[in-house]
């Protein structure tokens, strides 16, 4: 079963970083996935993992400010995805 309110907390961190990052599309989709987990885990689960897997997914991306890559943000960005990935798995 889902763990719900740390999947809340992965994401709600997961957003802020990549709007950090100027990454809002990725950071509106992960919105939409957080808004709707209370009420349908279930859909949101794969949701998510749609999310990972295959060119330009979340995998992939790498968060940069004034074309510098944000390293702390992007290390935490990564160990975020592997537990929003296990969450979700």
């Amino acid at each position: 079963m889902m763990d719900i309110q740390r999947t809340e907390v992965v994401l709600a961190r997961m957003i802020a970083l990549l709007k950090q990052g100027a990454a809002s599309d990725w950071a509106n989709a992960l919105n939409r996935c957080l808004l709707q987990l209370a009420n349908d885990p279930d859909s949101v689960r794969a949701q998510i993992n749609a999310m990972y897997g295959g060119m330009g997914s979340l995998n992939d991306l790498v968060l940069y400010k004034n074309g510098q890559p944000l390293t702390q943000e992007n290390n935490e960005l990564d160990f975020l995805r592997t537990e929003l990935y296990k969450l979700c798995h």
